[in-house]
C-alpha cells in the first residue's frame, strides 16, 4: 500500500550503503573491535579501537611513540580491564547503534564506548566510529590516559579508516576528582542483575500470566519486531508479508472482531499499525494510502468509522511517547485467547516489550517487560 517511490528510494539506499560504507567490495561483513592496555609499572594507559572484515584477525593501529610511549606496539589482547602503576583500575565497554535495512548508511551504525577510570564514570557511550553516513566526523583509534591527561587521537573518514591515514592527537586535561564513582557499574555484589534478564515491570497487571508468557518466549524479543511476525498463525499464510492482513478473531468468548494489520518496513513508516473491525467490514473499503500522510505522531481514530479501534504507539500505556509507526506488533496465545505483543522498532526506547489483550472495544496492557541492558 505504501507508494512505489519510497520503496524505490530505500532500494536505492541500500545499494549505495553497500557500495559506500562497507569500505570494500570484498567484504561481506566488517566487525568494530575495542580493547584497553596497561604498560605495567607506569602511570600510562591506552583504550584502541579498529574494525575487521570477515574473518581477519584484529590487528591495532600503531600510535607515535610520542603520544603513548609506545603501549600500542603491544599485541591483541582482548581485554577490557587493566590498572595502572598508581592503582587505578580502567574498564572499557563497547557497543554498536542499532542497524537498519534502509536509510542512506543504515546498515553503517556508529560505534561506541563508555569508560571507567578508578569506578568513576569518565566518558558515556561516545562515539569513536563514524556511521548512518550522515557526517564527516573522524575515526578514533586510541585514547591515551594519564593521570593529569587524556590525549586522543584520530584518522580523518575515509574508505580505508581506521586502517590508514595520518594520525593526529590533541591533549586533554584530566582531573580524576571531578568524577563521581558510578554505583551503578560498581554496586554491591547481587544488586544489579545480569544482562539479558527479563523482568517485568511497574504496569504489569497479571503476573501470572505474563511469567506464563515469557516461557513461551524462550528466545527473548530482540529483533522479534523488526519483520511481520504471527507467531499466533492468525493471520492467512498467503498475505503474509502484504502492507495489510486481515483476520477474524474472538477478543472474548463468543465476541468476533476482524484484527486489521497494517505494516511499513521503511524510513518513514517501520512499524505496525493494529485495528480492530466488526466482523462485517470490509478494510480493503476503509483503508487508502492517505491515511498515513498525517504527519502527526499519533493515529486519530476520527479516520475511521464507528465501531473500529486502533492500537498502535502513541497511545496511552502503549509507548506513549513513541510514533505509532515505529511500534511492531506479534501475536502470542496464551491460554487460547490472543494477545499482541508490542515492541518500538527503536531498541533503546523502554520498556522493551508490552504484552497487550484484545477487548471488543480496544486494548489493556497487561505486561511490561523490561529486559537488563548493558550499563554505559
Amino acid at each position: 500500500m505504501l507508494s512505489r517511490d519510497l520503496h524505490a528510494l530505500d532500494a536505492l539506499a541500500i545499494f549505495l550503503c553497500i557500495l559506500i560504507c562497507s569500505g570494500t567490495a570484498r567484504a561481506d561483513y566488517s566487525t568494530p573491535h575495542a580493547e584497553v592496555v596497561c604498560q605495567p609499572g607506569h602511570n600510562v594507559a591506552l583504550v584502541r579501537f579498529t574494525m575487521t572484515a570477515d574473518e581477519d584477525p584484529v590487528v591495532y593501529r600503531q600510535l607515535p611513540a610520542s603520544a603513548d610511549q609506545g603501549l600500542s606496539a603491544t599485541p591483541t589482547l582482548g581485554q577490557s580491564n587493566c590498572t595502572m602503576a598508581n592503582g587505578w583500575t580502567i574498564r572499557l565497554r563497547d557497543g554498536q547503534k542499532q542497524a537498519f535495512g534502509y536509510g542512506m548508511g543504515g546498515a553503517d551504525p556508529p560505534a561506541f564506548f563508555s569508560l571507567w577510570i578508578a569506578k568513576r564514570k569518565i566518558l558515556s557511550r561516545k562515539q569513536w566510529k563514524p556511521g548512518y553516513a550522515m557526517d564527516e566526523d573522524p575515526w578514533l583509534i586510541g585514547l591515551v590516559i594519564r593521570p593529569d591527561r587524556l590525549s586522543y587521537c584520530y584518522v580523518a573518514r575515509s574508505y580505508t579508516a581506521p586502517h590508514d591515514g595520518a594520525i593526529t592527537c590533541r591533549d586533554e586535561s584530566f582531573q580524576l576528582n571531578r568524577h563521581e564513582i558510578d554505583h551503578v557499574e560498581y554496586g554491591t555484589s547481587g544488586r544489579r542483575p545480569p544482562v539479558g534478564t527479563i523482568l517485568l515491570a511497574r504496569g504489569t497487571t497479571q503476573p501470572r500470566l505474563c511469567r506464563k508468557f515469557l516461557r513461551l518466549r524462550p528466545k527473548g524479543f530482540q529483533s522479534v519486531s523488526t519483520t511481520v511476525n504471527d507467531t499466533a498463525n492468525v493471520f492467512p499464510v498467503e498475505t503474509a508479508g502484504q502492507d495489510i492482513n486481515i483476520a477474524t478473531v474472538e477478543v472474548s468468548p463468543g465476541v468476533l472482531r476482524k484484527l486489521v494489520r497494517w505494516s511499513g518496513t521503511n524510513h518513514y513508516f517501520d512499524g505496525d499499525l493494529m485495528l480492530l473491525a466488526p466482523v462485517t467490514a470490509d478494510p480493503s473499503k476503509i483503508l487508502k494510502e492517505s491515511m498515513l500522510d498525517d504527519d502527526g505522531d499519533k493515529f486519530s481514530a476520527d479516520k475511521l468509522p464507528s465501531g473500529w479501534s486502533v492500537i498502535a504507539g502513541h497511545m496511552p500505556r502503549l509507548y506513549p511517547d513513541v510514533s505509532w509507526r515505529y511500534v511492531h506488533f506479534d501475536t502470542q496465545r496464551i491460554d487460547g485467547r490472543l494477545y499482541l505483543l508490542a515492541q518500538p522498532t527503536n531498541w533503546e526506547e523502554r520498556p522493551t516489550a508490552i504484552l497487550v489483550q484484545l477487548l471488543a472495544n480496544g486494548f489493556k496492557s497487561v505486561c511490561v517487560i523490561q529486559r537488563i541492558e548493558p550499563h554505559f
